[in-house]
Parts: C-alpha cells; structure tokens; sequence
C-alpha cells in the first residue's frame, strides 16, 4: 500500500483524535488534498497556543513519540514539536507561526473557525498556508498554492 493510500485514513484517525481542540491539517497534505503534490512529506498541524499541551498529550498517548530537533534561528514560532509514530508517519504540531527577518518578527494568525472539515478531516484554507508559506520563504509552495487560488476564482466567476 502506497503512502498516499494509507493517508486519508491517517489524517481522519489524527482529526478524530484531536476533534475537541481548535486546530487544522495543512502544508503539503492540503496541497496534496488540492492535487497540487503527489506525496506529501509529513503531516503539519496547526492549533492555538492555549491547545498546544493537550493536543502534545493526545498525540504521545496516540504511540507518536516527541523527536529532538535542531531548532532554527529564522523560526520563532511560539510551540512546535515533531512527532513520528511507530508506523513511520511524523507529526509537525505548530502553534503561534512566527519568522524572524531583518530585525522583525512576522507572525501568522492562526484563526481555527476558517478551517473546514470534510471526510473527516479538519483542512485549513489554501490561503492561510500561502501566507505561511510566504513566511516561511518557500517560493515553489507560493508559486503552486497563487496559481490555485486563482484557478479557482477564475472557475467561480464563470
């Protein structure tokens, strides 16, 4: 079974698990949801800083294991751990998105009511991750979630 095939019911066990907290599923899940990526790299969680902790908690009881990290200095996101499970897949959990550049610190509000669940599981919007993604300097991301957006403008004016 490919890892795309084991994905969906992936991402659906994660959301059942954090159901009751405010968070949202994003990076290249979501642009792998929009059939922007074929494979997805990982699976990156956004939640608030008051949900941080518990979700941490649900996720060790869940068998996904803390994993040190480098941390690097151009990040100064408020909390983020990664997670990997014993069946390969790793959790990046993210909470207060921030970029430092050139003596400022740029942040992303995270804002859960704009996320959306469907099938299961709790997508962010394509527009939040461009704004992360232009935080966070990724210019192939940038470049694939514009050209979306834009399609789908185009597709709802006609």
């Amino acid at each position: 079974m490919s890892q795309a095939d084991t994905l969906t019911p992936q991402l659906t066990e994660l959301c059942r698990l954090l159901a009751d907290k405010q968070f949202g599923v994003g990076g290249s899940c979501l642009l792998w949801q929009l059939g922007l990526v074929e494979k997805p790299t990982d699976i990156d969680v956004v939640c608030t800083e008051a949900d941080f902790a518990a979700i941490s908690a649900l996720l060790s009881k869940a068998g996904y294991q803390p994993q040190l990290i480098t941390s690097d200095p151009k990040y100064a996101t408020a909390k983020f751990s990664h997670f990997r499970h014993a069946e390969g897949r790793s959790v990046d959990l993210m909470a207060g998105i921030a970029v430092r550049k050139e003596n400022t610190i740029s942040r992303f509000a995270f804002h859960p009511e704009r996320c959306r669940w469907q099938d299961g599981i709790c997508w962010m919007p394509p527009a939040d991750w461009l704004q992360i993604y232009q935080l966070f300097g990724r210019s192939e991301r940038i470049a694939q979630l514009r050209q979306y957006l834009v399609q789908l403008r185009l597709g709802s004016l006609t």
